[in-house]
């Protein structure tokens, strides 16, 4: 990366993190070592960009707004996990990225086989899911409302792990990140959790942003 799109791509995180989280309206010693070691990571900036508004989504649908957002490292388990998926989707090749609306028919098939063969033990998500499916079958959807169906969602999923499996995950996720404290912590312990129970369930996502 030149020198010139090193600075764009500092400036451009700075500016989209600022901007939502409001003042202070400056970045951290801490900030600027995560921005390093992403660009050392080679994530790329548009995946750290839907990385933030996908935090701050994600928080303002949440039931309570639980104090100021510190740091960039509240967006951390997002951007890592959005970066990870996006490599995994490498494998094999790289393809174009779909249009809008080449996702929502993924996700209304997804939604459909969902609630066609609903799994036992999931039937607090069906609600959700038809939600869903009523919020897609408009001639305008809303990528917001499925944003927002996404965070319930995972909510639910959340609270399907006991202690010890969410004690296990924090452990976890210290050993590799010693570094996460407070919500940028607990964030990073519910993305697990929510991952693994959905890989075990296959249970689709709702957000464009996953697909």
């Amino acid at each position: 990366m030149s020198e010139t799109d090193s600075d764009r791509y500092f400036q451009e995180i700075a500016r989209h993190f600022l901007e939502r989280r409001g003042a202070p309206f400056f970045l951290s010693a801490k900030d600027l070592d995560l921005i390093s070691a992403w660009e050392r990571a080679g994530v790329p900036l548009p995946i750290i960009l839907e990385g933030i508004e996908k935090s701050f989504a994600a928080r303002r649908a949440g039931a309570a707004m639980r104090g100021k957002v510190l740091s960039l490292s509240f967006c951390r388990a997002q951007v890592e996990s959005a970066f990870e998926r996006e490599r995994d989707r490498k494998v094999g090749g790289t393809r174009q990225p779909p249009e809008r609306s080449d996702k929502w028919t993924r996700i209304r098939a997804e939604v459909e086989g969902f609630l066609k063969s609903l799994p036992n033990g999931l039937g607090p998500l069906k609600p959700i899911f038809l939600e869903a499916r009523k919020e897609l079958a408009r001639s305008a959807v809303s990528d917001e409302a499925l944003e927002r169906l996404e965070a319930d969602l995972e909510r639910i999923l959340s609270a399907q792990a006991g202690e010890d499996e969410r004690a296990a995950a924090r452990r976890e996720i210290l050993a590799e990140h010693k570094d996460l404290r407070g919500e940028a912590l607990s964030a990073a312990v519910d993305l697990k959790l929510v991952k693994r129970f959905r890989d075990r369930r296959r249970i689709p996502y709702l957000s464009p942003f996953y697909y």
